[in-house]
């Protein structure tokens, strides 16, 4: 089974490769510059994703019986290549499968910040919550599910699956415990002072191979109707915990300092998934070792910075 992965080189999408490489599938890796080869996964590039008739031929040359979308962006210098990266795309990658003679399954990849500001009386939040977006990041990834919804309606076999908050090795300096972890590796052995944002917050932090996982569950058995499907464990955990349990393991003296310059892309205090419908696919999302997956955060950081 060949199975087309956008995004396929970043933190995401690395983990989702080792995933579908263990399961013995033929993996075709697409990303915007040639990358080092990934899990023996075939590397394909697309430098101009918002370009449709290099998506189409794309999607012609693999004849993918499977597509995950992981491919996206945070955070953009304008909203033309916010939309770009996060819609555009996706919108191509739909209308190219649609087109061909035997459309693959698609899978694309949302984001927790679709739904917006929940009130706490409807935590762990369900798919069937009204999505009110209120960041630029967020209103982008649920016009991408959007165009989803319009490619089932044609009949094109697809899902969304909204990702919460994947953590783990690699994990991008964008993120806050990547910050955390590459400011605390770049201390050394003498430690020293932290900055960050707003710890006061609860997340829906996964495992990113175990959400890796989840992915690859839900893209080989969704229904193909559109549905949409929290990847959450609907377990909630504060930063400022994880923080300061990232010191603890780092083994160095280190004092937080607030700097209210640092925000993240959502401006929501408490956000926990309800993970009912991946568990109805089969797939839960077990405890993490928290200490232990806070460790290969750092030690990987600690990696990255001797080599640079």
């Amino acid at each position: 089974m060949r199975v087309l992965v956008t995004g396929a080189s970043g933190f995401l999408g690395r983990a989702v490769l080792q995933q579908l490489q263990g399961r013995g599938l033929e993996v075709f890796a697409v990303s915007r510059s040639a990358r080092p080869r990934v899990a023996d996964a075939q590397g394909i590039v697309l430098s101009r994703p918002d370009d449709a008739e290099a998506v189409r031929a794309t999607m012609q040359a693999v004849e993918p019986q499977i597509v995950m979308h992981l491919a996206g962006i945070s955070s953009a210098a304008s909203y033309s290549d916010l939309y770009r990266a996060n819609v555009v795309f996706a919108a191509n990658l739909l209308d190219a499968s649609a087109a061909m003679p035997v459309a693959p399954r698609v899978l694309l990849v949302g984001s927790a910040a679709e739904y917006g500001p929940v009130p706490e009386a409807h935590l762990p939040v369900t798919e069937d919550f009204a999505c009110r977006p209120n960041t630029a990041y967020g209103i982008s990834k649920l016009a991408q599910t959007n165009h989803a919804l319009a490619a089932a309606m044609g009949g094109l076999p697809v899902a969304v699956a909204r990702l919460f908050n994947p953590i783990g090795a690699g994990m991008p300096r964008t993120l806050a415990l990547g910050s955390f972890a590459d400011q605390i590796a770049k201390m050394g052995r003498q430690g020293g002072e932290l900055a960050t944002g707003d710890l006061d917050v609860v997340r829906d932090f996964i495992d990113v191979d175990v959400a890796a996982a989840a992915l690859v569950e839900v893209a080989l058995k969704h229904r193909g109707n559109g549905e949409i499907v929290n990847v959450c464990s609907g377990r909630g955990q504060s930063l400022l915990e994880l923080t300061q349990r990232l010191i603890a393991v780092s083994g160095v003296p280190v004092s937080l300092r607030h700097d209210a310059s640092r925000r993240g892309n959502s401006n929501v205090r408490s956000f926990v998934g309800n993970p009912g419908r991946l568990q109805a696919l089969g797939f839960s999302l077990s405890n993490p070792d928290i200490d232990a997956l806070l460790t290969r955060i750092l030690e990987a950081a600690r990696a990255q910075n001797e080599s640079t």
